[in-house]
């Protein structure tokens, strides 16, 4: 049996699209853990695996832990942190705890 003509565009509009793969992370996942630099990065998005203190969070190059609110914040376990779309989380250093990056 076929597919319909919707059912056809739905499957061919998934394929397609680079926000499903995002959220499928087709780019693959890196666990960053300790208090070394993590540099180099493709991250579209963190997620926080334990009570984490964020001492660098660069995107595109350009440190942002002032814009986004994580100068001196303790980030909770379970927080989950998207770039807006077509940036790219760099490097990341942490002073305790760790997270989950989710590669573009």
């Amino acid at each position: 049996m076929g597919l319909t003509t919707g059912e056809g565009f739905a499957k061919i509009s998934a394929q397609n699209s680079t926000d499903l793969n995002n959220i499928i992370a087709t780019g693959g996942f890196k666990n960053l853990t300790g208090t070394g630099a993590h540099t180099a990065l493709t991250g579209y998005a963190v997620v926080v695996q334990e009570d984490t203190v964020f001492t660098v969070f660069t995107v595109d190059g350009v440190v942002q832990l002032t814009n986004y609110g994580l100068s001196g914040a303790t980030v909770k376990a379970g927080a989950y942190f998207p770039v807006p779309k077509g940036a790219q989380i760099t490097a990341i250093t942490m002073s305790s705890g760790s997270c989950v990056i989710y590669m573009l």
